[in-house]
């Protein structure tokens, strides 16, 4: 595998966190206005993609191949957890 085939397979494998990662925060921004958020768009962003990154990580060392669609439901929901965390869904109310 040369050079320019490992970046397009590490790109493609990056590229579904990184995705989330963005999508999520400002659709939770657009969808729940009314909820403040203390943290900034840049900051909900990276976190929330660095958590999809280590799901994904992570289905690749216990799965042992990429692509798995367990591997991705588990980046959905570690984006939706972020969220859920961001926007305060925790609290009681």
């Amino acid at each position: 595998m040369g050079p320019l085939d490992f970046l397009n397979h590490l790109l493609n494998f990056v590229l579904p966190a990184v995705a989330l990662g963005v999508m999520m925060p400002l659709l939770g921004r657009l969808l729940w206005r009314s909820v403040s958020v203390k943290r900034s768009l840049k900051a909900q962003m990276v976190v929330t993609t660095l958590a999809c990154l280590a799901v994904l990580v992570a289905g690749l060392v216990v799965f042992g191949v990429d692509g798995k669609m367990a591997t991705y439901a588990g980046v959905v929901l570690a984006a939706g957890g972020c969220q859920w965390w961001w926007q305060g869904g925790w609290r009681i109310k």
